[in-house]
């Protein structure tokens, strides 16, 4: 750059000395022809030498200059990098240090390699591509790491250290002081005060409120009470992860407050934090909450912005509600719906079962009180519910359509009932609900995510058996004479019969209310039995999977078969069933490959919570029922299941 600009100044000389000289040499020709020639032979002779001269003269000038400035940059670099206060060295791919300033020495005195300092994939990071950067922890200093190539040698690198300690600890504190809000509901208060004399009611609430505010003392926080049952915590992240790590110890802690109640004490918790303002925060607490009672209480559901909510508790068997109150409100506006429907769709979760075509028939019955056409959603009629299928054809009063039928029925005033499913993907046809304006919600499972939003009407109730029991109550409190069918009845008690497996589990006083009462109205046991009749072949796939069971520990049963049948989800479902009927099997699980999927699932006693098991597993459903459909082989799946019951100590 410097040659260029000397030989352009010279060359612009030249050019007006020969201008000049060949303008006299031309004033010259025009006064003698020969004497012209002999002047513009020299002007350009004059020229080319003067160019030669110009080289010859100023390269030793701008080369010696250039030196010197090269040699000054040097000295300026190597003294601004020796003294910088940025610790810097120069290493290549083994991590010898070539050369190091005095601010690094600082850092590591007397370091000839980062061999040890560094760890393998941080090299290889820093040499994988210009610009590279990593994080090291050292000395009680934290240091961003920044890699850049030295000239065009690309088998070393100068690395740039800056030390980020004071960063990362304002980091830190900003996060820790953040808020955690915690919307907190105790489980039951009307229960337990009704259950508790009347001396002792005082201090059953004086032991809650102790309790929930020494736990915020706990946590430098502050607890706000603002309903009788109902109570606010605030306090700050820091505490959080000891919190998890504990797995919020209060859920426990509240089972041991006496009562007159024959059941503990327990809270539902919905905790949130990382929100975007407060109004936010304490709209997903509220949120966190809805899930955590819906899932049955006993329980915390902690949420942090659009991450997946986490579960934490939720040992305790859920305690049915005595109240039928809220059964009679939903009754009423269910039937306010219909009124206003021109028709009614009705569906169950995919492979419908039992309790899911048993409610579904329910649900008809109440169409037919409130005067208006339904059809019951149905693409695939499998095992499980063949027998009660051809019941329903054969008495021709039911409607049983497809998906791509419904779709073509449906309408803006179209009501969609939901029965015994809350996840839109596991329903019969989640189209449906891209297009229904009107939904109900009718289920008894625990609220798990993927749960179908904007509904215009839910009625979740996890302490219920079954979703058919809570349909037995809706047509109880739908009219003052409710009128059903014997197959209506027969329909119902078979869905109870089969989530209660046969009234020995999952059952309360309200499940007998309810089976007693469709006794009464021509419910019949033998023809309920007659509904659950299967193909032989069907039974000895069953069998060989049950005789393939072993216990792999603390009372826990697995079983899984290579044997593909398109009836596996009710197959996997009965064996499993069958295994708690085991001495010592306190839960089992049970595999198998349908067409596409393997089907995994899971039953207990109570003991064992396999929900959150099945949840883990991409699954969910009850505390005491639950599966999941994986996509890997069923052996895979039990080695898969078996990891997670090690590590959750169940084993």
């Amino acid at each position: 750059m410097k040659k260029q600009i000397v030989n352009e100044l010279l060359k612009l000389h030249i050019y007006l000395d020969s201008i000049i000289m060949a303008i006299l040499s031309l004033a010259v020709l025009a006064k003698s022809i020969p004497l012209g020639i002999i002047a513009i032979i020299i002007t350009i002779a004059v020229y080319f030498v003067h160019l030669r001269l110009a080289d010859a003269y100023s390269k030793p000038l701008y080369e010696a200059y250039e030196q010197q400035i090269l040699a000054e940059n040097s000295r300026i670099t190597e003294q601004f990098a020796l003294n910088s206060t940025q610790a810097l060295c120069e290493i290549d791919k083994n991590g010898k240090i070539f050369w190091k300033n005095q601010a690094f020495s600082d850092v590591l005195p007397d370091a000839t390699t980062l061999t040890g300092t560094l760890s393998k994939d941080a090299m290889d990071q820093l040499f994988a591509e210009d610009e590279a950067q990593t994080e090291l922890g050292l000395n009680g200093s934290i240091y961003a790491i920044r890699a850049a190539a030295p000239g065009e040698d690309r088998e070393k690198r100068l690395l740039f250290w800056e030390d980020i300690t004071l960063l990362r600890e304002t980091e830190t504190l900003y996060e820790d002081s953040k808020d955690c809000l915690a919307a907190i509901s105790v489980d039951n208060y009307d229960e337990i005060m009704s259950s508790t004399p009347t001396e002792e009611q005082s201090q059953v609430i004086a032991q809650i409120d102790r309790k929930l505010r020494s736990w915020a003392a706990d946590l430098e926080g502050a607890a706000i009470r603002y309903k009788t049952d109902s109570y606010a915590v605030f306090f700050e992240k820091k505490k959080l992860d000891e919190l998890k790590e504990q797995r919020f110890p209060i859920l426990d802690e509240m089972h041991g407050i006496e009562t007159g109640a024959d059941f503990p004490t327990s809270i539902s918790v919905g905790l949130a934090y990382d929100a975007a303002n407060p109004a936010e925060l304490q709209k997903e607490a509220v949120l966190a909450l809805d899930l955590a009672q819906g899932r049955g209480g006993d329980q915390l559901v902690l949420k942090a912005g659009s991450k997946d909510a986490e579960y934490f508790g939720g040992a305790l068997p859920t305690v049915e509600k005595r109240n039928k109150g809220k059964s009679r409100i939903v009754a009423h506006a269910l039937m306010q719906q219909m009124a206003a429907a021109d028709r009614v769709l009705i569906m169950g979760h995919t492979r419908p079962d039992m309790d899911a075509i048993g409610s579904a028939i329910g649900v008809y019955c109440l169409t037919k009180m409130a005067g208006k056409p339904a059809d019951i959603v149905l693409n695939t009629v499998g095992e499980a519910i063949e027998q009660i299928y051809n019941a329903a054809d054969a008495a021709g009063e039911y409607s049983f359509i497809t998906t791509e039928e419904a779709l073509q029925r449906m309408t803006k005033d179209t009501l969609l009932v939901v029965v015994d499913v809350h996840s839109a993907a596991m329903t019969e046809a989640p189209e449906l609900l891209n297009q229904a304006k009107n939904v109900v919600i009718i289920d008894h499972h625990r609220r798990t995510k993927g749960a179908i939003e904007n509904a215009t009407l839910v009625h979740i109730e996890v302490y219920a058996s079954s979703a058919s029991e809570l349909v037995t109550e809706l047509i109880q409190y739908a009219k003052d004479r409710p009128t059903l069918t014997k197959f209506e009845a027969d329909a119902l008690l078979a869905g109870i019969t089969l989530d209660t497996k046969n009234f020995t589990i999952n059952t309360g006083v309200r499940t007998f209310d309810a089976a007693s009462w469709l006794r009464r109205n021509g419910a019949d046991s033998a023809a309920v039995r007659g509904f659950f009749k299967q193909r032989l072949e069907f039974v000895q796939k069953k069998y060989n999977l049950i005789a393939s069971a072993e216990v792999v520990g603390n009372g826990i049963a697995v079983a899984y078969t290579r044997e593909t049948d398109p009836a596996m989800q009710v197959l996997t479902a009965q064996a499993a069933d069958e295994l708690l009927d085991m001495k010592g099997v306190r839960a089992a699980f049970a595999a198998g490959r349908g067409t596409n999927k393997t089907m995994l699932s899971a039953r207990s006693l109570g003991q064992v919570n396999v929900q959150t098991i099945m949840e883990k597993m991409g699954g969910g459903g009850h505390m005491n029922s639950a599966a999941t459909q994986l996509a890997e082989s069923p052996e895979e799946a039990i080695q898969r299941l078996v990891q997670i019951l090690r590590d959750d100590k169940l084993i």
